[in-house]
């Protein structure tokens, strides 16, 4: 198994993470943090999350959903419709998918196209978005074929994932996105989850803020009792390895069985310390990726149209051949557990939360000194959004 991470710093983990197991213990932060609940419910912190969210790079998806020259895909960000596309040169652009005309979408869903066809008016576009034909020319003096064409948003292709800027002028057009991920790039590239097969997307539009969704994937304090018979059974219950990144951190999950684990055998071939535990990325701001053996999962997190409400994208990929009918369906099986899980028992029950949020019978949460993960995401927020508010 190919990991991301160097054999010495995966053993580094691993042992950590082991460690903590044997102590029944956890990494902890410094002291106990206190969140307003008002940042979960007040319309101008809504509004100044996605004005956070605008001006961040997104990610958008796996590089593996544009395979080859040709391939295009759509995705929505914040209800915006944004068309990916490889070229014939190879390289990746991004257009709002809105025609010229009545903007109406261009294209929906993925594929392999050069051209593509608005249907509505049929104007027709290249892949690299320059307009080619429109019908009944005359009725539009204005408008130049081959020189005019769909609003292009700045793209990269880095660490195996798609990424955009939402604002054409984010960055004077181009996008660092390694400045960005900082010293996480490379570790985030050697994973190779985005050139995994993707198994498609599954959208969850749910009555909770979009930090409250977040902040189901920050710590598995709550795996004891939330997951008792899904993730419990393969998963050690508030016992989290954590480092942080700048403004994105990784949480190490201990797999129950890491306690069988021989550490002065770290050196025998067969020896694999990732059957004992899950990594989860934070990336900042809206991104979680989950990563094990078999499965490169990326939730895409956003705020909805109020404070109360979010969109998440949940896509999977797996290292396995498709081509295997069966292999095929007990990936897709895999996904719709994971995805299940995240629906039926986090999301179902912090439902809950949003409406006591809303309420106004308390004035704050709480996050435990055993919530680094949750501490570091609403710090960096808080920042963000502050640093955002001066500039």
């Amino acid at each position: 198994m190919h990991s991301g991470l160097g054999r010495d710093q995966l053993i580094d983990l691993t042992r950590r993470a082991l460690k903590l197991a044997r102590d029944n213990a956890t990494d902890l932060a410094p002291g106990v943090h206190m969140v307003d609940a008002a940042d979960y419910t007040c319309l101008e912190r809504h509004n100044r999350d996605r004005a956070m969210l605008l001006a961040s790079p997104q990610l958008v998806g796996y590089v593996s959903e544009l395979p080859n020259p040709g391939a295009y895909c759509t995705k929505t960000v914040m209800g915006r419709s944004i068309l990916l596309t490889r070229t014939s040169q190879g390289s990746v652009k991004a257009f709002d998918n809105v025609c010229l005309h009545r903007q109406a979408q261009v294209v929906t869903g993925c594929g392999s196209a050069k051209r593509f066809t608005c249907p509505y008016h049929a104007w027709t576009y290249d892949n690299t978005g320059r307009l080619m034909a429109l019908p009944g020319r005359e009725g539009f003096p204005e408008v130049t074929v081959r020189s005019d064409g769909l609003t292009e948003l700045p793209a990269a292709e880095f660490a195996g994932f798609l990424w955009v800027a939402l604002d054409p002028l984010a960055d004077g057009g181009t996008l660092d996105i390694a400045a960005h991920l900082g010293p996480l790039a490379d570790e985030l590239d050697s994973w190779g989850i985005g050139r995994w097969s993707p198994l498609g997307e599954k959208v969850l539009d749910s009555p909770i803020n979009w930090k409250l969704a977040i902040d189901t994937f920050a710590e598995n304090y709550h795996f004891a009792t939330v997951h008792r018979q899904t993730f419990a059974t393969i998963a050690r219950s508030n016992c989290t390895v954590f480092d942080a990144y700048g403004p994105h951190h990784r949480l190490i999950f201990p797999l129950n069985a890491i306690l069988e684990l021989d550490m002065d055998l770290d050196e025998a071939p067969e020896w694999d310390p990732f059957h004992n535990m899950v990594v989860i990325y934070a990336l900042f701001p809206n991104i979680v990726l989950s990563v094990t053996i078999a499965n490169g999962e990326l939730f895409r997190i956003y705020p909805g149209d109020r404070p109360g409400r979010s969109i998440t994208v949940h896509q999977n990929s797996t290292p396995l051949d498709l081509s295997d009918e069966s292999v095929a369906a007990g990936a897709q099986a895999v996904f719709e557990y994971a995805h299940a899980t995240v629906r039926d028992e986090d999301y179902r029950l912090v439902e809950g939360l949003q409406a006591n949020l809303e309420s106004g019978a308390r004035e704050q949460l709480t996050f435990g000194r055993n919530e680094p993960g949750l501490q570091h995401r609403h710090i960096t927020w808080e920042q963000a959004i502050n640093a955002f508010a001066l500039s």
